[in-house]
């Protein structure tokens, strides 16, 4: 099968290609500016594949929650290039891939993502499985919610915004990159759940600033 994978929920862009034959992936921090930086990254992991659009099977985008530009971008190119190729799409939860390969860590797992504001997206696996939902809390809240004493690893882009709590082990992986992660996760959702739709949208947790502002002034 072939897959492209593009991750954008952050600032930190991945994109990754796999084939039958490699798997390959690359990775750009330039902040927030994916709008300049996804295609380039996707043309260039597609030729060094030797691989055409029209011979992708998958193509898969992170969902979220994340950064609501990031998202946005990565979605649209993801269902433009899923169109163009006639293949499947498979939007992936974001949390998830940040806590992919860490099952065998003896506590829990929780990745975060600056939600600003002072709040973070977070969600809770122990062993591999989900014990919390996505949030959107303040880390303290979330973190003090977690039984008992067990060690809590911090993973994720945004990992080191809990380094003075208590129990927290900061995961020395917390920025390896995302891309591959995606595209294993979405062949799994795609095997068991079949593609998306092309109307399938980002997971917020929260409304945007702009969608909130306008929500306000309806009410009033």
């Amino acid at each position: 099968m072939n897959v492209l994978a593009l991750e954008t929920s952050g600032k930190i862009v991945s994109v990754s290609v796999i084939t039958d034959k490699n798997r390959i992936e690359t990775t750009v921090d330039n902040g927030f500016k994916h709008g300049e930086t996804l295609m380039p990254l996707v043309s260039a992991v597609m030729e060094f594949a030797h691989i055409k659009p029209a011979e992708l099977d998958l193509v898969a985008c992170s969902k979220g929650p994340g950064s609501f530009t990031g998202l946005r971008i990565g979605m649209a190119t993801a269902k433009g290039i899923a169109r163009g190729a006639g293949c499947a799409l498979k939007a992936v939860p974001t949390l998830p891939l940040f806590a992919a390969g860490r099952e065998h860590w003896p506590g829990f797992v929780v990745p975060v993502m600056d939600a600003r504001k002072k709040r973070v997206y977070a969600a809770a696996f122990r062993a591999g499985k989900r014990i919390r939902d996505d949030s959107d809390v303040p880390l303290s809240e979330f973190l003090s919610s977690l039984p008992g004493n067990e060690p809590i690893l911090i993973t994720g882009f945004d990992a080191l915004i809990a380094k003075d709590f208590p129990r927290v082990v900061i995961d020395p992986l917390h920025n390896s990159t995302r891309g591959t992660s995606l595209a294993l996760a979405a062949i799994k959702a795609l095997e068991s759940e079949g593609p998306d739709s092309g109307d399938v949208g980002p997971l917020y947790l929260r409304l945007s600033e702009a969608e909130a502002a306008l929500a306000q002034r309806v009410d009033s």
